[in-house]
């Protein structure tokens, strides 16, 4: 008996099934291209250049980001020292900059490494341009580049340079980065600092505004220095704009045992928010409990109670959580938030935590614990820190 279907209702269960598996692959098509970029905390902040191929790694310090002028839900990220190995290996000592997705939640796993911009006065000559592999997955991917250049000046103890291959070394370090309202631009802060042996001496205090729109720098300014090292007012960081003004917070642990700070500082400058004004070392004032004076040794701190090795400041409005201030209370990573309604305060507890390092010795410690306005949420403060384990940035997030 020839027990074959008829032919027409073999068609319409051929037809039945080609809509079945459409459907299947539109419905995994659409999760995948749905799904927001990068990873959930904890993880790594990765490069573009480290995924690209096998071998390819970055040990970077530091790690700042602020949401990119002109460029909704992305972000310039700013690294300290940076080493990378692979396809095209190299260093920088001092800053380096990427872009990439700032999405609330999400950890960026594939920067995009910004080539050195144009502007800074302090870059060497270009360098001809490094072989490109011709081989080689990932090979033309761009490795990280530098974006501040050193500046000439830095010495060691007795006045010698402080550049000394293998020795000693000068780097000018990011110390935050904020938009200037109204503007289109980036105002970056960096520290002028000299490496040696176990100390680091911070010689210098500066910043300098990045256009993106062109990728350049323009107004660099030195605006504090001294050879045998800066008063700790004027290590200044974490730039907030409010109220007309541009505010730098900066900390110092006054009395610490067993790699814990038990008492300490944070104090506050402003400067009217105009560029004329910002690039003038006089028209800077520092708070005191009975207002502002010119006098930076007269500052007084604006978190009582504080007990920091380092401080980063933030707006978080956008989350509904005004400034919020992270501290880092010890070289394990132990650390604790404050929050305020202005930059002078008042500032109030607001929980605390701790990241998980490990491995650290001598000047290798647990260090930049950052907070990320962009990255976070109603629900969790995203930060970053440097790990001695691994030397690699890690986010991890902590409910409010």
């Amino acid at each position: 008996m020839d027990r074959r279907l008829p032919r027409a209702r073999t068609a319409l269960i051929a037809a039945a099934l080609a809509a079945v598996l459409l459907a299947a692959v539109a419905a995994v098509a659409l999760r995948t291209s749905s799904a927001p970029p990068g990873a959930a905390p904890p993880a790594q902040v990765r490069s573009a250049y480290e995924t690209a191929a096998p071998g390819n790694t970055i040990d970077r310090d530091c790690g700042y980001s602020t949401a990119l002028p002109g460029s909704p839900g992305r972000a310039l990220w700013l690294f300290c020292d940076t080493v990378w190995k692979g396809a095209r290996p190299g260093l920088w000592l001092g800053t380096t900059a990427a872009t990439g997705p700032a999405v609330p939640g999400r950890v960026p796993t594939a920067l995009t490494e910004l080539p050195t911009p144009a502007g800074d006065p302090h870059a060497p000559p270009p360098a001809p341009p490094a072989p490109v592999p011709s081989a080689g997955a990932g090979a033309s991917v761009r490795p990280p580049q530098g974006m501040l250049s050193a500046p000439p000046g830095l010495v060691l103890p007795g006045g010698a340079s402080c550049q000394v291959p293998g020795t000693a070394y000068g780097a000018s370090w990011a110390s935050g980065a904020a938009r200037p309202p109204g503007t289109s631009t980036l105002l970056i802060t960096y520290t002028d600092v000299c490496v040696h042996g176990s100390t680091i001496s911070t010689q210098g205090f500066g910043l300098v505004t990045y256009r993106p729109d062109g990728n350049a720098l323009t107004g660099r300014t030195r605006l504090f220095s001294s050879p045998g090292g800066l008063p700790f007012q004027h290590n200044l960081g974490s730039p907030v704009f409010s109220r007309g003004h541009l505010h730098l917070f900066a900390s110092v642990c006054d009395n610490s045992a067993l790699g814990t700070c038990q008492g300490g500082r944070v104090t506050l400058a402003r400067v009217p928010a105009d560029p004329d004004a910002w690039r003038d070392p006089g028209a800077y004032r520092y708070w005191t409990p009975g207002g502002w004076t010119r006098d930076a040794a007269q500052a007084g701190t604006v978190v009582h109670g504080a007990a920091p090795y380092l401080v980063h400041v933030a707006d978080y409005t956008g989350v509904g959580k005004g400034l919020v201030m992270v501290e880092q209370r010890s070289l394990s990573g132990r650390f604790r938030r404050w929050r305020a309604p202005a930059p002078e305060g008042p500032w109030t507890p607001a929980g605390d935590g701790s990241v998980p390092c490990s491995g650290g010795t001598g000047l290798d410690q647990c260090r930049a614990l950052i907070g990320h306005p962009a990255l976070s949420t109603r629900d969790t403060l995203v930060l970053t820190y440097y790990d001695p384990a691994d030397h690699r940035i890690t986010a991890r997030a902590f409910p409010w």
